[in-house]
């Protein structure tokens, strides 16, 4: 099994070598230990240990605190402040950082292995988590349907290239927009106003597809036209809570102009959808 990299940052040696022959005692890989926040920041840097355990009044003009905002946002590397300093400022500019622990000195070896196996179980989780989601959001970049998520007010927080290209609209603009501004429906030859799937979707907490016998015109921001068919769900997280909507719609004015152009063309065939030819012209190859 493979030793789990620690450096510690402590600017008192005698605490930073007792600490460091007791995680090497536990089985713990000491890559190094720092007394600057400058020379930490640099080490992991270089070293990319598993885990800091970081000190938060260290030599130098730079502190801990400070330190571990660098390694968060640069390295993503948990962070587990080991600290005399108890106070509320001292805290609070601590929980800036979001560090994976904050033990309080003096402190028992056992709280520290605790506090390091937790975070490096948190760590590996949170790193889990961010490969699914680049995995998911580089599928849904890749489909060939459009794609926009929103929040449980209907505000954009997502889109993928193709509903860009269908809407018109970039997705930095779109985000925390309303998406029925994104997605500016009408029914074709309708009286009445068609209503926002996304909307509905929200307010009935169930999935609302476009109406086959509905032609769905998507108006995009350059007045472009487009029919299209569309799929709008709620999301509910492991509690059922709702969190949302995903609106994935398609653009299918070529199968629709296919469909006219047939209607006119093959005799006795003058209102059958495209889609029912093409099951006519399989089961006769069927029969066959």
């Amino acid at each position: 099994m493979t030793k789990q990299r620690v450096w510690i940052v402590e600017d008192e040696s005698i605490v930073a070598i007792d600490l460091k022959k007791r995680l090497q005692a536990r089985g713990y890989d000491v890559l190094g230990i720092s007394s600057y926040a400058e020379d930490a920041i640099e080490k992991v840097r270089q070293h990319k240990p598993d885990i800091v355990l970081m000190d938060i009044v260290l030599k130098g003009e730079m502190d801990g605190i400070t330190a571990s905002g660098v390694i968060k946002e640069e390295m993503r590397i948990p962070v587990v402040y080991l600290t005399a300093y108890a106070d509320n400022q001292t805290i609070n500019r601590a929980k800036v950082t979001e560090p994976y622990g904050y033990i309080i000195k003096p402190y028992e070896e056992s709280d520290v292995v605790t506090a390091i196996e937790i975070a490096l179980y948190k760590a590996s989780i949170e790193r889990k988590l961010r490969e699914s989601e680049r995995w998911i959001r580089t599928m849904t970049k890749s489909m060939g349907e459009g794609i926009i998520a929103t929040d449980t007010e209907g505000m954009v927080k997502f889109m993928n290239p193709v509903a860009e290209l269908l809407t018109g609209v970039n997705e930095l603009k779109a985000i925390l927009q309303p998406s029925s501004k994104i997605f500016s429906i009408e029914i074709e030859k309708a009286v009445s106003e068609v209503i926002d799937p996304v909307d509905q979707a929200l307010t009935d907490q169930d999935v609302i597809s476009s109406d086959d016998d509905d032609r769905i015109v998507l108006i995009a921001q350059d007045g472009t036209r487009r029919y299209v068919e569309y799929v709008a769900t709620p999301i509910h997280d492991d509690r059922e809570k709702l969190t949302g909507a995903v609106l994935i719609f398609r653009d299918i004015t070529e199968r629709i102009r296919i469909e006219e152009m047939l209607r006119h063309v093959i005799p006795g065939k003058r209102d059958t959808p495209l889609r029912d030819l093409l099951k006519e012209e399989m089961a006769k190859k069927e029969q066959r």
